[in-house]
């Protein structure tokens, strides 16, 4: 089954709930889940104070758009596994991407979320102004997205059932 750009009608009222819990017991600055177009990442849930950085719509060029830096979003639909970036701004490979240039956010954890069908739909993922524990607490914030990826994927098989 195909799947529209935001996933189905009501997936960011479904899912915003979560996030939003997430985003509050942890201090990460913001969290989302994307979804992957052929040029472009777009976010579909935004939650944390930086919701008001990344709105459901917004969409950040993929490296395959003229000089456009890869997202970090776009390596992990790409690799189609996890990514940590630490520092982004220590790291010559990410120092062009654009959530650490034109928002300062050079800390980053995501997963990818995978369709019923093996393809990988998009991310969901944390973005921090500075270093972030992402292992520290219980649960920890990458216990909580890995449970919270999983949740999805189980939702979008049902959907697509």
């Amino acid at each position: 089954m195909a799947f529209a750009e935001h996933y189905y009608p009501g997936f960011e009222q479904k899912w915003r709930p979560a996030l939003d819990h997430i985003a509050q017991r942890s201090g990460i600055y913001s969290l989302l889940i994307m979804r992957s177009t052929p040029t472009h990442m777009m976010a579909v849930v935004s939650a944390g104070p930086g919701r008001e950085t990344y709105h459901p719509g917004d969409a950040g060029p993929k490296s395959v758009n003229p000089g456009c830096h890869k997202l970090y979003c776009e390596q992990v639909v790409n690799d189609r596994q996890p990514l940590h970036v630490p520092d982004a701004a220590s790291d010559p490979e990410w120092l062009g991407n654009e959530d650490l240039v034109q928002f300062g956010l050079g800390t980053y954890l995501g997963y990818p979320i995978e369709a019923p069908d093996g393809e990988i739909l998009g991310t969901i993922c944390a973005l921090h102004s500075a270093p972030f524990d992402f292992d520290a607490g219980e649960p920890s914030l990458s216990e909580s997205l890995r449970q919270l990826k999983a949740d999805i994927e189980a939702d979008l098989a049902t959907s697509a059932a």
